[in-house]
């Protein structure tokens, strides 16, 4: 039992990063997209000596909806593993259910 409340334990920190992580990125790229916006302004007004700092902007609001991208995967993954245990525990309450089973988990054999 202590290995299933280990892993719940494990599963909820994992969500609650990813969810801290998502936070953080958004606020960044409202940052980042106003900075692109700012940056263009000056390319227009200063010419080109702004191109160099807007392509770095638009590279990092690239990598940081890459990163939230992959939260997302992460996120889908989760839910879909989440989806197929309950489809397995139906059907394995409905072969055996919880009351006339052992209580015990079997051990793996070594190796």
């Amino acid at each position: 039992m202590a290995a299933m409340d280990d892993a719940k334990s494990d599963l909820v920190n994992v969500l609650a990063r990813l969810e801290a992580h998502w936070v953080v990125l958004e606020a960044e790229l409202v940052e980042i997209n106003k900075d692109i916006t700012h940056c263009e302004q000056c390319v227009g007004k200063y010419g080109e000596y702004f191109t160099y700092p807007l392509q770095h902007l638009k590279e990092l609001k690239r990598q940081k909806k890459g990163k939230m991208k992959d939260i997302i995967k992460a996120m889908e993954s989760f839910n879909d593993n989440l989806i197929g245990g309950k489809k397995l525990v139906k059907a394995l309450e409905r072969d055996t259910p919880i009351g006339q089973a052992g209580m015990g988990f079997p051990q793996a054999p070594p190796g």
